[in-house]
Order: structure tokens, then C-alpha cells, then sequence
């Protein structure tokens, strides 16, 4: 039987697209994977999509002893902790892969919800494969408002 020729009692239609059906299509397609993207975009890095403050001071009655403030200062998440001894600000951002750390106020560490990662309220590795510390800010208290200054 040639290429060209049909069994019988087979009629076979071929679907013909229009240049405007190719495009609804990518454009459906399009909108799908952006809108499919932005909750995974803001899981990954909610500091440049916004959210927590956007200066680098906190009234100090807003900290609770043992429960950790995400504030943003100068763009960076930065995580403030009142301890019963002092106040310690440290990143967010996780040191092996860069996602963003969660505070888990019950076992008063940080943890990194990608890969596992663990963390000190200081900041120290306790676990999992993050390479380095997560860097520490200078905190100062002053007229009752916690200043959060330069990594040190």
C-alpha cells in the first residue's frame, strides 16, 4: 500500500490548526506556567518578593522570649531571637543552598525546609549538610527599640 493511500472503510481527517489556535494555546500555556511558578518562586525567596519590615529596627516589646521576627534590612531576610539572656540576629538565608530558613519555636532551632539543614539560634551548624554558619548581625538596644546593624 502507498504512503499516500488509506485502507479502506478507514477516512482519516487531519487535524488542521489555525495560526490563532497555536497561539491561544502557547498563550494559555504561557499564563499556566507563570501563575503555576509564583508560589514556588515566593517559597524559594520571600525577600524579593516581599514581606517582613523594611527597616532595621523593631520595638523590643515585640519580641517574645524564644520565638524568632523575620524582618527584611537592606533587602536580606535577617531573623532577630530574644533568648532569656540576650537578643541575637542572625540570616535567613541558609548557607548550603540559599532557601530560606523557618524558625521551629519548639525545639528553638532554624531549619531549612529544602534539605534539612539545622541551626542554633547563634546560628552554629547542628546539623545536616549546610557548610558554614549562618552569618550573625550586630544587634544593638536602644530607648527600647532593637537595632539591627552590619553582619559581623
Amino acid at each position: 500500500m502507498a504512503s499516500d493511500e488509506r485502507a479502506p472503510g478507514h477516512e482519516w481527517e487531519e487535524a488542521q490548526l489555525s495560526r490563532r489556535d497555536v497561539i491561544g494555546i502557547g498563550l494559555v500555556a504561557g499564563v499556566g506556567l507563570v501563575a503555576s511558578s509564583l508560589p514556588i518562586a515566593r517559597y524559594l525567596a520571600p525577600s524579593a518578593l516581599g514581606g517582613g519590615a523594611s527597616d532595621a529596627e523593631i520595638p523590643i516589646d515585640r519580641l517574645v522570649v524564644w520565638q524568632a521576627e523575620r524582618v527584611l534590612v537592606r533587602g536580606a531576610p535577617i531573623y532577630v531571637v530574644r533568648t532569656p539572656d540576650e537578643i541575637l540576629g542572625c540570616s535567613a538565608i541558609c548557607t548550603h543552598l540559599g532557601c530560606i530558613t523557618r524558625w521551629n519555636r519548639t525545639q528553638r532551632i532554624f531549619f531549612c525546609p529544602c534539605h534539612g539543614a539545622r541551626f542554633a539560634p547563634d546560628g552554629r551548624v547542628l546539623g545536616g549538610p549546610a557548610p558554614s554558619p549562618l552569618p550573625r548581625y550586630e544587634i544593638v538596644v536602644r530607648h527600647g527599640k532593637v537595632r539591627i546593624g552590619e553582619p559581623t
